[in-house]
């Protein structure tokens, strides 16, 4: 049996929200998945941060004007 994942996540908001306070809510929702990832895996410490560096150069390659698309 197939284990339960999220395939995608739709986020709705109202014409008037601040972007900004939104923006920090989801990047730290973000880190927590990642963080509590990376514990419940069997990798070492320097797997880990290879790991992390591969997000880092995915999420800078991505970047325009300050902008992640």
């Amino acid at each position: 049996m197939k284990k339960n994942c999220i395939q995608n996540i739709i986020i709705h908001v109202p014409d008037n929200m601040d972007h900004h306070s939104l923006s920090n809510k989801i990047n730290k929702f973000h880190v927590d998945v990642i963080e509590r990832r990376l514990n419940d895996s069997n990798l070492s410490a320097k797997e880990k941060i290879a790991v992390i560096d591969r997000i880092l150069e995915s999420l800078k390659s991505r970047q325009h004007e300050d902008t992640i698309k």
